[in-house]
Order: C-alpha cells, then sequence, then structure tokens
C-alpha cells in the first residue's frame, strides 16, 4: 500500500514538472489555434458582410440612375467607395454613373468616371468599354488628340476590335488624316459581324472620307 502511494505521488509530482515546463507553451498553442479559428470566421463573416453591402450599394445605385436620380446615385457611389473600395461593384458603379453623366451632357464628369476605371486598374473586364467611352467624352468635349492617344495607349483588345478600328477611324477624320481613317474604316468592315445598319453606317463613312482621299491626290 505504502509502495502505491509512493508510486502515486512520484507520478503526480512528475505530472506536476511536465506541466510546469510545458503547460505555458500548451496553452498557448490552444489560444492561438482556437484564436485563428474564431479569426478565421470572423474573417469570412466580414467578407459576406462586405459582399452583401457593396451588392445591396450598386442595386441602390443603379435604381436611382433608372430613376433619374444622378446626384442620388453619386451620393451612393461615394458611400460605395469609402465603404467597400476594392470590390468589383466599384468599377460597376463607376460605369453606370458615368453612362448617366453622358446622358445629361456631364462630360467631364464621366470622363473623370472612366479614367478612375483605368488608372486604377478596376475590374479589367470593363477597361475596353472605359477606354472607348472615354476616348468618345474626349472627342465629344473637343479633345480629339488626346482621344486617340487614349485609344491607342493600347492594342484592341480582343472582341474590341471592329469597334476600336471604327472610333480610331472618326478620331482621324476629324484631324484631318483621311487615308488613315479611310483604312481604319475598311478594318473594321473587315472585323465586324454586325448585320444591317452598322455595315452600311461604316460604308457611308468610307464613302465620306474617300472624296478627301482623292481630293489630296489631286
Amino acid at each position: 500500500m505504502a509502495v502505491e502511494l509512493y508510486d502515486e505521488h512520484e507520478q503526480g509530482e512528475r505530472v506536476r514538472k511536465w506541466l510546469r515546463e510545458y503547460g505555458i507553451s500548451i496553452v498557448t498553442g490552444l489560444v492561438l489555434a482556437f484564436g485563428g479559428i474564431f479569426g478565421f470566421r470572423y474573417w469570412q463573416d466580414h467578407q459576406a458582410n462586405q459582399k452583401i453591402l457593396a451588392a445591396n450599394l450598386f442595386s441602390v445605385i443603379q435604381a436611382e440612375v433608372d430613376a433619374g436620380q444622378t446626384n442620388r446615385a453619386a451620393e451612393r457611389f461615394a458611400e460605395l467607395q469609402t465603404e467597400v473600395p476594392r470590390s468589383a461593384y466599384v468599377g460597376l458603379g463607376a460605369l453606370l454613373l458615368a453612362s448617366a453623366y453622358v446622358e445629361e451632357g456631364r462630360l467631364q464628369s464621366a470622363a473623370t468616371l472612366f479614367q478612375d476605371i483605368l488608372e486604377k486598374r478596376r475590374m479589367e473586364s470593363l477597361w475596353p468599354l472605359a477606354r472607348l467611352r472615354l476616348a468618345r467624352v474626349l472627342e465629344a468635349q473637343g479633345d480629339t488628340t488626346e482621344a486617340l492617344r487614349v485609344l491607342d495607349a493600347v492594342p484592341a483588345p480582343a472582341g474590341h476590335e471592329a469597334a476600336w478600328a471604327e472610333l480610331r477611324g472618326d478620331l482621324l477624320f476629324a484631324l484631318g488624316r483621311s487615308d488613315e481613317a479611310l483604312a481604319a474604316f475598311q478594318q473594321a468592315l473587315q472585323l465586324t459581324d454586325e448585320r444591317g445598319f452598322g455595315r452600311r453606317l461604316l460604308q457611308m463613312k468610307m464613302d465620306a472620307t474617300a472624296p478627301g482621299e482623292e481630293g489630296d491626290r489631286s
């Protein structure tokens, strides 16, 4: 019996010694492990809430634009930029609001938003459309040279070659560079998949450009 008590006492001392040596490390590890689990869950919840917030704000922006309340849409867009600046909805909201500005003739406001999409690299799939529209806005503002510079800053993206060539033709023609404009319109006609009015419009542009070409030779 005494031997058993001694063995139990010795084992107890060994356990207490082991806990003194390694207990803090174990507790620290458990704290970090549980902290990591709860931290990850918090991060997941935060990300989910951010996505919901961004989607809701974009829906409001869309509704305000549809209702013709552009200034209110702009306020919600500013909130979207502040609350969820990295969301893809910021790019979509910028494109939507910029289009509303164009319809209202607020060209500089539209240009600023299109530039923001390009400069801040928002949502890559929007870049071609933002660049095309920015060039059109600059052309409408009378800055045709800058519009051409913006368009020529990058090669025509896949799927946008025809639109790129047609706009380039418009800009070159406005700058009096008829030979280059005609070549651009011809390229656009070759690349376009449109039927009917789209092709007829390009042909009309070519017809309007060709006399200038002949006039230059005379």
